[in-house]
């Protein structure tokens, strides 16, 4: 069982490892997509959708 555990253990440490690269890359593209339009004001305001729930979204753990 401790085997297990620690194989377990040692898999999460992995992809937790894969996971945070992929999503620091996808961070990078977003930024850098957003510079982008931004310097060729190409910024649109969008209001979202009337049963769109942004508190959801806050952070906070609120409901």
């Amino acid at each position: 069982m401790t085997e297990r555990i620690g194989s377990l253990g040692d898999r999460i440490t992995s992809l937790s490892g894969s996971l945070n690269a992929v999503l620091g890359h996808l961070d990078e593209k977003i930024a850098r997509y957003e510079r982008e339009r931004t310097e060729n004001d190409a910024v649109e305001r969008v209001a979202p959708p009337e049963n769109f729930r942004a508190h959801l979204f806050s952070g906070g753990g609120g409901r």
